[in-house]
């Protein structure tokens, strides 16, 4: 059975709209029906290749990303719900499954509740949704740092404790950043871990090349406007004292160069793949 076919089997409950399906676990309530017919009435005048809206529902709203696929063969391979030639999934279905192996496995985020798409003319894929639980008491961490940045040092050791989290149950987040990392607005419990696109929810040999670009990461990406650099130093030495078994000259080696590169994000994978950054 295709992978998309037995995956609606968890998401019994079809809503349709114009040229759009959209599956869920259980039955959307006639408010959050109105306020989907609208965002795919809007999203049919919109050239944007990504968005992302907030359902209003009657007890719990929703959260909605929605994403135009850029190619034909993309379109073919995931109406079908087939891999491409590497084993991969196209960006939005890998994202699908690695939201729901992140929600299996006990991590911290926002569950699942319903994906779809658009079809086109010719019947294929063309606007893929990923419609998820809305975090309303929570706010994402860039905002929450513009707002407390005397909180920094106790954020980044959240942020750490929701990365090894993340690590002891096989998923290495990608894009691990201020902004995917999601603060309780009043500034108690756990962080939780969005936007799961660029992520692995399997085991890898480079862990320590991981987690050198994943905790480099994380300080390119807005953490360095509010502390040293040696101080965050100091914080990782910190963390990385819990673990034993990583090689400290392959994660400095990664480590130095995320936090001061610019990385796309076909290049970041290459440290869960390969150890390394391959260029050329």
């Amino acid at each position: 059975m295709p992978y998309l076919a037995m995956l609606q089997q968890n998401y019994p409950f079809t809503f349709r709209f114009l040229n759009t399906d959209l599956h869920f676990r259980q039955k959307p309530c006639h408010h959050i029906e109105h306020s989907l017919r609208q965002l795919i009435t809007n999203r049919r005048k919109c050239a944007e290749t990504r968005t992302t809206a907030i359902i209003p529902g009657s007890e719990q709203s929703l959260f909605a990303k929605v994403q135009r696929l850029d190619s034909f063969k993309s379109k073919v391979r995931i109406t079908l719900g087939t891999p491409q030639r590497n084993g991969r999934f196209d960006w939005p279905l890998e994202e699908l499954q690695n939201m729901l192996h992140a929600e299996e496995r006990g991590i911290e985020t926002s569950a699942l509740l319903g994906f779809g798409y658009t079809r086109s003319g010719l019947g294929l894929a063309q606007d893929y949704f990923l419609i998820t639980q809305l975090l309303e008491d929570h706010i994402d961490g860039k905002k929450w740092l513009a707002e407390h940045p005397g909180q920094i040092e106790t954020f980044i050791r959240k942020a750490f404790q929701l990365l090894d989290s993340l690590t002891s149950r096989n998923i290495s987040h990608m894009d691990f950043w201020v902004g995917n990392l999601m603060q309780p607005t009043d500034g108690k419990g756990p962080l939780k871990a969005i936007d799961f696109e660029n992520c692995f929810s399997r085991s890898t040999p480079y862990l320590s090349e991981t987690l050198g670009f994943q905790l480099g990461f994380l300080y390119h990406r807005e953490i360095y406007k509010l502390i040293t650099e040696a101080r965050y130093d100091s914080l990782v030495r910190e963390f990385l004292r819990q673990k034993p078994t990583v090689s400290m000259d392959n994660f400095n080696e990664v480590y130095q160069v995320s936090k001061h590169s610019h990385l796309g994000r076909k290049e970041r994978r290459e440290f869960f793949l390969q150890g390394r950054l391959m260029l050329g």
